[in-house]
């Protein structure tokens, strides 16, 4: 059996995909720095995985383990994206990421060449969003016969929980500049600006969106360069923006070290290490429903037409996931599978709209613990 590395096995999203795919019967190596965690991964998954301790900036390590499968997942921080690439190239393994918050996916793009060299696959960004919203993004250009626009939204009621999924990708998401294309051109739009409200599936409601950066930006423009405006906005808690303005104020997410007692230290790297023990504690969640809502309009036959994917999450009680961790990581398995099944054979650095075919993708989907609707309207032009 051709065997799945996962790396940040035991985190947020890493050890929901290391349940679906073993659910999924493939054999899956899981590694992480933290031996007591993976001994609880593998409990939990009726071991049924093998461990390995493992200090991703460890390379010579790193590529050994990787050279026992034929797909790396990497669930790690995106800041290791690229390392984790370049491990990936030495061990002659295929390898997909969570996303790199557009910054480092242009970043890993650039090694296209490095990874057809190695004759290996490089994803970028394949959870939610990004990852379905592109595949998805795909599949509606392609039942128009020309399309326009793409406008990407996420929604949620879940409620009671300060971060939804890494506090890193939340500190990125209002210090930066979000992107847009608008009238066929790349802009930059202030961080959570062009607010709007968005209408979700009834269990959802209306809900005010916000534009804030995302990797989809980074490689759809590419992929479709006749489309007019593409856009993506999420939902953001008024009080995660508080708190995050707050502590940005203060210096207490700053980068540079700074001494305390004789000792240096960053400010940022305490600071999410204290919230992310201390919220886990102190807060209560409740989950509601996820929405990723992707439309695409256009033409066809000549009229003005819209594709509308929505897919709807919600809480995997039974393997402790929530509606988000869930939607993150089931894509990630899928194209995982879909790999080691010989579903996606191009080598090189491929967003997924790019080297994922949306039919086969959706029928995988299909099999999970989701509700998708897929809406086609066309308005015939009155003569």
């Amino acid at each position: 059996m051709k065997k799945a590395i996962v790396l940040g096995a035991t985190g947020t999203i890493g050890q929901i995909i290391v349940k679906d795919l073993v659910e999924s019967g493939v054999e899956v190596i899981a590694a992480d720095l933290d031996e007591e965690k993976l001994q609880e991964l593998k409990a939990r998954n009726n071991n049924k995985i093998e461990t390995n301790l493992l200090n991703i900036k460890d390379k010579e390590k790193t590529v050994e383990i990787l050279r026992r499968g034929k797909v790396c997942v990497n669930a790690t921080n995106y800041v290791f994206n690229i390392d984790v690439m370049k491990a990936a190239a030495e061990a002659g393994v295929s390898v997909l990421d969570l996303g790199g918050l557009f910054t480092r996916t242009k970043e890993q793009l650039k090694l296209d060449q490095e990874m057809k060299d190695a004759n290996v696959l490089s994803i970028t960004g394949m959870g939610s969003d990004p990852g379905t919203s592109n595949v998805f993004s795909r599949f509606g250009v392609e039942q128009l016969d020309e399309a326009e626009e793409i406008h990407i939204r996420y929604g949620s009621t879940s409620s009671g929980v300060t971060f939804g999924f890494a506090i890193d990708t939340y500190i990125g998401e209002i210090e930066q500049n979000a992107y847009a294309v608008k009238g066929g051109k790349l802009v930059e739009v202030p961080p959570l600006g062009d607010e709007e409200y968005t209408q979700f599936h009834e269990e959802i409601g209306l809900e005010k969106t916000y534009a804030i950066i995302h990797s989809e930006l980074a490689t759809l423009p590419t992929s479709f360069p006749n489309v007019q405006e593409i856009t993506y906005k999420d939902t953001w808690d008024p009080s995660t923006r508080e708190k995050l303005e707050t502590l940005i104020s203060v210096g207490l997410l700053d980068n540079e070290p700074i001494e305390i007692r004789g000792e240096k230290t960053i400010p940022r790297r305490q600071t999410v290490a204290a919230m992310q023990t201390i919220l886990a504690e102190k807060e209560t969640p409740i989950w509601g429903t996820d929405s990723l809502l992707v439309e695409v309009k256009g033409k066809k036959n000549g009229n003005d037409a819209s594709i509308k994917l929505e897919l709807l999450v919600k809480q995997q009680s039974e393997w402790g996931a929530s509606p988000t961790q869930y939607a993150t990581a089931i894509p990630a398995s899928i194209a995982a599978q879909m790999i080691l099944n010989d579903e996606i054979n191009v080598v090189g650095v491929k967003p997924p709209e790019q080297c994922i075919d949306p039919d086969k993708f959706i029928e995988y989907l299909k099999s999970k613990n989701v509700r998708l609707h897929i809406t086609h309207i066309e308005t015939e032009i009155s003569k």
